[in-house]
């Protein structure tokens, strides 16, 4: 069975996963451009994750 990816998935990704720019990247990594990128696409995927989860604890 072929799986997926759903649409807000696409749609979260297109956002927030931007162009490679290395100054993002740790110094260690500038010349590696597909784990510096991949590190900071990690890292910001994991604030979003964060942010969301913070929000969905949030006494009203």
């Amino acid at each position: 069975m072929e799986e997926e990816i759903p649409i807000i998935v696409e749609a979260l990704y297109r956002y927030f996963v931007t162009s490679p720019d290395p100054r993002f990247w740790p110094d260690y990594l500038k010349k590696e451009p597909v784990q510096g990128h991949g590190l900071w696409s990690f890292y910001q995927g994991l604030r979003l994750g964060m942010q969301m989860a913070d929000a969905c604890l949030e006494k009203q």
